[in-house]
């Protein structure tokens, strides 16, 4: 029985199973893969939170939160203040970043998201009044 996938040892024919192909190009295309999913995880160049308060530091003894909001969400809107109001009454414990996850269903909420990134360089304490009035 001849296969389409011999190759020629000493003058002596040998075939290349089907399984040992599939074995091969499994780990060539896993290999390709891994090498463009670890580029795909890099961690971003910059800081991209915007912190709530006046605490521009961190505090390893606070617990963090950190939200993924989108700033023209309903649900977003619905879920501030609650947050807002825990935050106040557990004070300097409590610490939170904001992190404007623009959803591509929500009209305008990539240009907001925008704003808010381009205010809190300008002015930080500027940014959560912004974010407020975008509900």
């Amino acid at each position: 029985m001849s296969c389409c996938c011999e190759r020629e040892m000493d003058g002596k024919s040998s075939p290349i199973s089907v399984s040992s192909l599939a074995t091969i190009l499994s780990f060539l295309l896993l290999s390709l893969q891994l090498k463009w999913g670890v580029r795909a995880q890099m961690t971003p160049p910059r800081f991209d939170g915007l912190v709530y308060g006046e605490t521009a530091e961190f505090n390893p003894e606070n617990i963090l939160i950190e939200a993924f909001f989108d700033p023209v969400c309903p649900d977003t809107r619905d879920a501030w203040p609650s947050l807002k109001q825990a935050l106040h009454y557990y004070g300097s414990r409590l610490s939170l970043i904001v992190h404007p996850f623009p959803l591509p269903y929500h009209d305008n909420a990539f240009v907001t998201s925008w704003a808010l990134h381009i205010v809190n360089g300008l002015n930080s304490s500027a940014t959560y009044p912004l974010w407020e009035s975008f509900f």
